[in-house]
């Protein structure tokens, strides 16, 4: 299949994103950035997540009492999530169509996160020193920036140069992975196959991650402004560029 023929990421498969997810255990992601949140005594329960996508974790935010912000650039993600949360629509949900690299809000906020390696789509240290110095605006005095990214071991080691299938209910979904040691760059092109009344649907998107040298983050964040440690994932061990993903808890 042609290059032309694949979709640009988040548009397409937002319809079917939570699906093509649903072996994630986002709870526990949620639970292990409250006790984050615990361990730095940070109480008020107002929080923005960047790259919101489909809103699962915003739910899971609301459901803890929060007030919860949300900003993606995909508005077909911004209308599942918004989807969402229509039952909810009791004033403490509020969805934005903004960029990582430029957004701004009119108020200051406690808390930031940005999860599931949305970050790592940024493809340039430029875009995420925007990003970062973006965040650090929209906190308050004593605001924290929560977020996670791929490492370049998992682009490169785990992910790689490989084609995989994946069967969920009538969905068939295949992964095609290539790897670019240059760049640091991961390119997917991914292929839903739908089947519905008798009939196969497909639809076809591409997506782009870069890995950064944990230095670099850490440099980065530096320089934005920010006190930062880097984790291994879902703990508190200091992370190390074996690990697959960490997570990153920064400080005005």
């Amino acid at each position: 299949m042609k290059s032309e023929a694949y979709s640009q990421a988040f548009t397409v498969i937002a319809p079917y994103y939570d699906t093509l997810m649903s072996f994630i255990n986002y709870p526990s992601w949620v639970s292990y950035i409250y006790t984050i949140l615990t361990l730095n005594n940070i109480k008020e329960k107002t929080i923005l997540d960047l790259a919101c996508g489909t809103g699962v974790c915003l739910e899971l935010w609301w459901k803890r009492g929060y007030t919860v912000f949300g900003l993606d650039r995909s508005m077909a993600m911004l209308e599942m999530c918004r989807s969402r949360f229509c039952r909810l629509s009791d004033g403490h949900v509020h969805l934005i169509n903004g960029d990582l690299r430029n957004f701004v809000l009119a108020k200051k906020l406690p808390i930031v996160t940005c999860l599931y390696d949305s970050l790592n789509y940024l493809s340039s240290e430029e875009d995420m020193m925007r990003c970062f110095r973006n965040v650090y605006e929209t906190l308050d005095t004593q605001g924290i920036f929560i977020f996670d990214m791929n490492t370049i071991h998992c682009l490169r080691d785990e992910w790689g140069n490989s084609t995989f299938h994946r069967q969920d209910g009538d969905i068939h979904s295949v992964w095609v992975n290539h790897f670019e040691p240059e760049r640091a760059i991961s390119s997917l092109e991914l292929t839903l196959h739908i089947r519905k009344d008798g009939t196969v649907k497909t639809m076809c998107e591409t997506h782009q991650e870069r890995g950064y040298p944990l230095s670099t983050v850490t440099t980065l964040l530096a320089q934005a402004g920010f006190k930062s440690s880097l984790y291994r994932h879902l703990t508190f061990r200091p992370a190390e560029e074996s690990d697959l993903r960490i997570m990153a808890v920064a400080r005005k």
